[in-house]
């Protein structure tokens, strides 16, 4: 296939192609005789591969180790007596990754706690107060009830409160 084809298919723009054969990340394909670039299934899988990576948070960076690692586990003979020193490195990649991943889980989940509580007391009543300092001012009480201390609840999406430090 050619160079657009290749793209479509992979369902990136044409640079991206080029950026990939650039970085080396993509091998330099055979040419046909007319001199147009001719990709084979192997260069979509590669293409689909560092995509499919990106979007989940690695960087051009880590897919270019996964892919040199990739080559070497390619290249050893079969079959494998023990795990080899490039797996181990795949597999320390891929937990450092997961702790990332569970991080982001924890942030988006504590966002949408916050999110579904500002959006049901709007829904459920009139508010009179920011939902958001409402819930501040529940905690504080709730706090002060423990450690007899008094925090004042400004409401953070009033832009004229003063900021608290």
């Amino acid at each position: 296939m050619h160079t657009g084809e290749l793209a479509r298919a992979a369902g990136v723009n044409i640079q991206t192609i080029r950026f990939y054969e650039r970085e080396k990340m993509l091998p330099p394909p055979p040419r046909t005789a007319s001199g147009y670039r001719a990709y084979g299934q192997r260069d979509l899988d590669r293409v689909l591969f560092i995509r499919r990576n990106q979007e989940i948070g690695f960087t051009l960076t880590e897919i270019r180790q996964l892919l040199d690692l990739h080559g070497a586990l390619e290249s050893m003979p079969r079959p494998l007596r023990r795990k080899p020193t490039q797996v181990k490195e795949i597999i320390a990649l891929g937990r450092e990754r997961l702790i990332q991943v569970s991080e982001k889980i924890r942030t988006l989940q504590a966002m949408k706690r916050e999110l579904e509580f500002l959006v049901s007391h709007l829904e459920e009543s009139v508010p009179i107060t920011c939902p958001a300092a409402a819930r501040d001012a529940k905690v504080a009480t709730q706090q002060l009830s423990r450690q007899n201390v008094v925090r004042a609840a400004e409401c953070p999406a009033n832009p004229a409160a003063p900021r608290r430090k």
